[in-house]
């Protein structure tokens, strides 16, 4: 389908806010001033992709315009999880091609680039979204790359002549250690580069074969795979050892032609700074050469992304620490990049030396400085847009944090921390000296450290001198080990921290799951009756102990104050420790789908999990808000609505007095249509797949598979089922169903789908099974009433207003990905939903001083793992779990 590119420019430019428009106009008019590098620099959170999406309808109707047929956008993102969130945002219709994210190798790109010359449906479409990482598209390392890049270039070597001899041999060393996938990558290659061929002709490798063989010319690529196949041929035409190298020139080969057939118009670099080895690689390096030849291509225009594009100041101690003003060259880097020629380059650094100049003579001439100032203001303007929050945002909605401007009470402990460790530091003789900011951010500071230059001088010296290991004993320096094992109180030993404290466990915040919604359908109670305005908090640090500092201690306080109440109250200690293992740990997951000899024990889990359609049509939540309707008005409105529906039911009770359990879960099933009900159990194991670990799934597929069975049994023979009393408080719960099953909320928010609400609900299920949940409920509803812990997670997701919590989080992906107006928009959202929604606790190795003495006396020991769920560190740090995190 055709793309009408001046509309699409239209809708994007109205749909945003007036300083996002005044960056895109700006941005072009550089563009087509022939200034052809260009940051926006636009502070966190004011919308970059968004003024990214503007430029690219804009560049898009420029060329358009100047009789291009394809335009190409190559989007360079550090990762695949960035790009998968982003990508979207950035298309200008729903009909743009946005090529897999997966498929992001450079080298590979070659093949992909005539695949899509002969599609006219892409072309049609005009713009091409392409997204390339930077570390396997520029920055190879010496390694053999993926299984997939070596079969596209073993499917296109053979099909030329010079190579043609030595295809035994030369497959087998592409192999490498692929002997199972290759099986199936060398077919998926080979029928691709040959349908290829066909599409163009023999176009494809035809040009193909004149790069490669320009390439050869000057390399000794060539010879160098004579010889390694000829000793392929002497092993009998086994795998050898010495083959990366070889591989690594091919994948270096395969991608320099891939840039020659590429040819992007636009280039958006997001985040650039996560990959500045793109703006400063030495032209003569293989990357320089690369990354040259990709951004200069004729005509190609790029656009930087990104907050801090470098550091905006050094502190003394970080000059002292790194041995450089990392600020300056960082700075100076970045604008070399955007002034292109050598001699703006130098017209550029001599007016910033002059602003400088006039900084330091401020005091004998002050016009001269305001010149310099606007001089250098101007020179950074040819390539440089900047927004400020304060000046994008009105003045009535800017929050102005008081809390900021008072004072940090400065304890003891805080002195004496700092005391301890430059006595510790003259002790072994070091010339250096503590920096004071190192005290002042972190407590504990010998345990966080890491890669430290003055932790690893404390190291090599008691490892020298293992007598003396008890001068580094310190409680302020240290943490203790002990305190933690028996859930004791670790004190913050650090103003700043005590202060983070306060604000983060502010009206026992460590009750919450979650943050609560912005705009509740009624009053919250329970936990969240006055955390109306609890949000996240956002701390920066220039040190990279401080991140998992705060992520293990404000956990562990967490925790404490959680697990650690619960703990205490327990008479039998057995698993209680902080230590105990994660499968063992007290409180042990309660919704689960236990078996007793293969009889299903826990079939009360349905009433989370099963989406009844009825339940959730009974509570409509926006409109009984709207007519300012309160918790206790709806429960009444919908009591009157569930007993109307119990009286067509109460033929199936029995004669006795005892009351019959299986009611709350067999209920929803009685008020349902037996077609919907019949769709929900085609499902079958999709209805919980994808919630748990590998290594649980089997397990907990078994019980799910055995407990859906049973239920099913019900279904069928419910017409004549006989069951005892109903429950004194059937209504209550039932009520309690259509406000906040997890099940039945998940079924109102995306497009009331039962498959994707029962998988969401599993995922909630899931959260409400993790430790600190457990004893947050506990401590919140188990002294109130002695109900079934999944009766207290159903009141606990009604004082928390679920609904209104999973309303507003599909709002924000469906509007933060650009999915709102797709035809897929509830397959698009459940698909994020499922992976942001499959929460890991995370640990950090934190170190004590037995570990420490441990490793200086040789023993291996690393330090100790603390979990990190509460607070999170936004950096990369290797946990004991080997997990992944996506923040």
């Amino acid at each position: 389908m055709k793309i009408d590119l001046a509309k699409a420019e239209e809708r994007i430019m109205e749909g945003l806010k007036d300083f996002q428009r005044a960056t895109v106009d700006r941005v072009i008019e550089l563009y087509k001033g022939g200034q052809n590098k260009v940051l926006v620099a636009d502070e966190v959170g004011l919308g970059k992709t968004l003024v990214a999406k503007g430029i690219i309808a804009k560049t898009a109707s420029l060329n358009h315009q100047g009789g291009d047929d394809l335009f190409k956008v190559a989007y360079i993102c550090s990762n695949l999880s960035i790009a998968n969130q982003n990508i979207n945002k950035l298309k200008i219709s729903e009909d743009i091609t946005v090529d897999g994210v997966s498929d992001t190798r450079l080298s590979m790109q070659h093949l992909k680039i005539f695949e899509q010359e002969c599609d006219d449906e892409i072309k049609a479409r005009y713009v091409q979204i392409i997204p390339l990482t930077p570390i396997t598209s520029f920055a190879m390392t010496g390694g053999t790359g993926s299984m997939e890049e070596r079969a596209l270039i073993f499917a296109v070597l053979r099909r030329i002549d010079i190579f043609r001899k030595y295809l035994n041999e030369l497959e087998v060393i592409l192999i490498d250690s692929a002997f199972v996938g290759w099986k199936w990558a060398k077919p998926v290659y080979e029928n691709r580069v040959a349908l290829c061929c066909e599409k163009t002709s023999g176009t494809y490798i035809r040009e193909v074969t004149e790069l490669v063989e320009s390439y050869i010319k000057d390399k000794d690529i060539f010879d160098e795979m004579v010889t390694l196949c000829n000793r392929v041929r002497k092993n009998g035409g086994n795998k050898i050892t010495g083959t990366r190298n070889f591989i690594y020139k091919l994948r270096m080969m395969f991608a320099q032609i891939s840039v020659e057939f590429l040819n992007p118009d636009l280039v958006i670099m997001d985040e650039f700074q996560r990959f500045k080895f793109l703006i400063s690689a030495d032209d003569l390096s293989e990357t320089g050469i690369l990354v040259k030849k990709f951004l200069k291509g004729n005509g190609t225009r790029v656009l930087l992304l990104s907050a801090t594009p470098y550091k905006l100041y050094s502190t003394l101690e970080e000059i002292n620490e790194n041995q450089i003003d990392e600020h300056y060259s960082e700075f100076m880097q970045v604008m070399n990049f955007l002034i292109d020629d050598e001699k703006g380059q130098k017209e550029f650094k001599e007016i910033w030396s002059n602003l400088s100049v006039q900084l330091r003579e401020i005091d004998l001439d002050y016009i001269s400085v305001i010149e310099a100032k606007k001089k250098a203001e101007n020179a950074m303007y040819n390539g440089v847009c900047r927004t400020e929050r304060i000046a994008a945002i009105d003045k009535g909605d800017f929050i102005n944090d008081e809390s900021s401007k008072l004072p940090i009470s400065v304890t003891e402990k805080d002195i004496m921390s700092y005391v301890e460790a430059d006595k510790l530091l003259n002790n072994i003789g070091a010339n250096n000296y503590v920096p004071v900011d190192y005290v002042k951010s972190s407590p504990y500071i010998l345990s966080f450290m890491k890669d430290y230059k003055m932790k690893r001088q404390i190291e090599r010296y008691f490892k020298n001198k293992r007598d003396k290991l008890k001068i580094a004993r310190s409680n302020n320096l240290w943490i203790n080990e002990g305190a933690i094992r028996n859930y004791r109180e670790i004190s913050s030993a650090n103003g700043r921290l005590e202060r983070l404290k306060e604000a983060a466990f502010e009206n026992k915040a460590e009750m919450l799951l979650w943050i609560p919604p912005s705009l509740p359908y009624y009053k919250p109670l329970g936990p969240f009756k006055n955390a109306e305005n609890f949000s996240k908090i956002l701390v920066f640090s220039a040190w990279e102990m401080v991140p998992r500092m705060i992520a293990t201690l404000i956990s562990y306080e967490a925790e404490r104050k959680t697990v650690g109440k619960i703990v205490e109250q327990k008479k039998l200690k057995i698993n209680t420790s902080y230590f105990a293992p994660n499968n063992k740990r007290y409180p042990t997951a309660r919704l689960r789908f236990n078996l007793d000899n293969n009889i299903p024990q826990s079939m009360s889990m349905f009433c989370l999990l099963y989406p009844s359609k009825t339940l959730a049509n009974l509570y409509n939540p926006i409109e009984c808000m709207n007519q300012g309707k309160s918790l206790n008005d709806i429960e009444k409105d919908l009591a009157g609505k569930i007993n109307d529906l119990l009286r067509k039911f109460e033929r199936y009770q029995g004669f006795g007095n005892r009351e019959d359990e299986r009611w709350y879960y067999l209920a929803p099933f009685l008020f349902d249509s037996q077609g919907y009900i019949t769709t929900w159990f085609h499902y079958g194991a999709d209805l919980v797949s994808g919630d748990a670990d590998e290594e649980e799934k089997d397990r907990g597929q078994k019980g799910f598979l055995a407990h859906l069975m049973k239920l099913r049994e019900y279904n069928d023979r419910l017409k004549n089922i006989h069951l005892g009393k109903m429950p004194r408080d059937l209504t209550d719960v039932l009520v309690n169903m259509a406000i906040a099953s997890p099940a039945v909320c998940a079924y109102r928010s995306n497009g009331q789908d039962s498959l994707y609400a029962t998988q969401i609900s599993k995922l909630i299920i899931n959260m409400f099974n993790r430790q600190e949940s457990i004893a947050a409920v506990d401590l919140c509803y188990s002294k109130k009433n002695t109900d079934a812990y999944w009766k207290n997670v159903l009141d606990y997701c009604k004082d928390g207003n679920l609904q209104s919590v999973l309303d507003e989080f599909v709002h924000m992906i469906a509007e933060s990905n650009g999915y709102s107006d797709s035809p897929y928009k509830s397959q698009l959202v459940h698909s994020e939903m499922m992976v942001s929604m499959k929460m890991h606790t995370s640990s950090y190795n934190v170190d004590t001083f037995n570990k420490f003495k441990d490793r200086a006396l040789n023993k291996k020991n690393k330090g100790i793992n603390m979990r990190s769920h509460y607070a999170v560190g936004f950096y990369k740090d290797e946990g004991d779990t080997g997990k992944s995190t996506n923040r």
